[in-house]
């Protein structure tokens, strides 16, 4: 083979693994044949990333979004029907009906 070494690559799709990222376990898949994994499918469901799902995320809708400020407070963002944004703080009593 004229001296090359040949390199044996596997590919790694819908395979039980740890997360690199997030050491999570589930299924997933490795794009640079086992060096890194990216768990698509763990015990809580379907997982994106925005680094590699950006395509997927942005096909989907969504009716609002929840986000936590850097002091824990849960805001909730929504559109009106007339296209302007819409924020409502999470008061504590719907923040637990939320988590559960």
């Amino acid at each position: 083979m004229d001296n090359q070494e040949t390199i044996v690559q596997r590919a790694v799709i819908d395979e039980p693994m740890f997360d690199s990222k997030t050491g999570e376990f589930g299924k997933g898949y490795s794009p640079d044949y086992g060096q890194t994994f990216i768990v698509q499918e763990g015990t809580d469901g379907r997982h994106f990333h925005q680094e590699t799902d950006a395509g997927r995320i942005s096909e989907l809708i969504f009716d609002k979004f929840i986000f936590r400020s850097a002091d824990g407070t849960l805001w909730e963002l929504s559109v009106s029907n007339d296209g302007k944004p819409q924020t409502k703080k999470i008061e504590k009593s719907e923040e637990k009906e939320k988590e559960s």
